[in-house]
């Protein structure tokens, strides 16, 4: 029977890591059998039909054959956004992804890039890097329109066009009952460009306007969220520091940390009236569960999640950029505004997830020759004739 070895960042307590993981097992029949790499010895029970293997990277590969498939499940790997020490070791990352798909390709498997994100891509070897991983595999689906210009931009195509597979999570059905809660979810911006404000002013500055709001909502909880925890890039450290500076400014506010478990942290985000979200899938989770997002980004790829959510700007914070201090100073005003909102700030994107489910089920029910709703552009697969825009569309 063919497997399904599926590759991320999985084990390593990062909520977005693990939601990818999620959306994406809905899609993959239950009749398959599923491996899956897991870091720190973690365990999660995923379904009867998954296994989750806590060897080395090689030993991981090395049960891979012909019918099998290897997957590259979700996240922004392919990318150079990082200090000029925490890129080399990033690098040797990159590489040693693109010797798990060669292996897995001489040995006759399928291989995917599922719902990943692309750039940006500044330094040479990086783009190098990124050509060859997309040469080594069948099926490539990006999760927003600028990894696939990223892409474009090193002459590769994306196959398909999509959702990030987080929002997968989405249940139409869902009762969803908010209460006097503001969300927050910071990470630490040490690692990022030197443009970037640091953590201590973001800190002080988001401090200093949820104190400002709850002078005028005495009632209001702020729920602190550790959406990635763990010994490496913790958000534990900002998150405390965000928790004591609140307290002594007399704000009622509590720490939620992530343990993998998705639907304790669903339940425990549902309730959010509004959520400030600086990680990716911190913004993600928030409009999957139906949150106001305010979105302040240390990184392009939450800029892209706004427009392709058609967020209005006014709601999103670039951190690096050297206004960003002087918009958060604003902010206790723009979350007073969506407090009281009845509606979202942003087109939740409810059609394109439910077209992403079938997209991708499609990609395992037909294999490589799979069918593309006509706003999403798909590539011509090798001795397949182009297909003009026109026919293509009415696929």
């Amino acid at each position: 029977m063919s497997k399904y070895f599926i590759l991320g960042h999985f084990g390593g307590f990062n909520t977005g890591d693990e939601a990818m993981l999620g959306g994406f097992l809905n899609l993959v029949p239950k009749t398959s059998a599923v491996s899956i790499k897991y870091k720190n010895g973690v365990n999660v029970h995923w379904g009867d039909n998954v296994t989750l293997f806590h060897g080395s990277y090689t030993d991981f590969v090395a049960p891979i054959g012909p019918g099998d498939t290897l997957v590259l499940c979700g996240g922004t790997h392919f990318h150079d956004d990082y200090s000029p020490i925490r890129l080399l070791r990033h690098w040797l990352y990159l590489a040693r992804i693109n010797y798990l798909f060669d292996q897995a390709k001489r040995k006759g498997a399928q291989t995917q890039c599922i719902g990943n994100g692309f750039g940006p891509i500044n330094e040479g070897i990086t783009g190098w890097l990124t050509r060859q991983f997309i040469k080594l595999c069948d099926v490539v689906t990006v999760r927003d329109k600028n990894s696939a210009r990223a892409l474009a931009a090193l002459d590769c195509k994306a196959d398909l066009v999509h959702p990030d597979l987080a929002m997968l999570l989405y249940k139409p059905d869902r009762r969803v009952v908010k209460e006097n809660i503001i969300g927050v979810s910071l990470t630490s911006l040490t690692s990022q460009s030197a443009d970037t404000i640091s953590d201590d002013v973001l800190v002080n500055s988001i401090a200093d306007e949820l104190t400002t709001f709850s002078a005028t909502n005495p009632d209001a909880l702020v729920r602190l969220f550790v959406i990635r925890s763990g010994n490496r890039e913790s958000d534990a450290p900002i998150m405390n520091q965000l928790h004591q500076q609140l307290q002594s400014n007399g704000v009622q506010s509590e720490v939620y940390e992530f343990t993998n478990d998705l639907s304790e942290l669903v339940e425990q985000m549902i309730p959010c009236r509004v959520f400030l979200a600086s990680r990716f899938h911190s913004a993600v989770l928030g409009a999957v569960t139906q949150n106001k997002l305010i979105i302040l980004s240390y990184h392009k790829k939450l800029v892209s999640l706004a427009e392709e959510m058609t967020m209005d700007r006014r709601y999103v914070i670039d951190l690096q950029q050297p206004t960003a201090a002087t918009k958060i100073n604003h902010l206790a005003d723009t979350i007073g505004e969506l407090y009281s909102a009845n509606q979202l700030n942003y087109s939740f994107p409810e059609t394109e997830i439910l077209q992403l489910g079938e997209h991708v089920r499609t990609i395992y029910e037909e294999g490589l020759d799979f069918r593309v709703h006509a706003n999403l552009r798909r590539a011509p697969q090798p001795g397949e004739p182009f297909v003009p825009a026109a026919t293509r569309a009415a696929l």
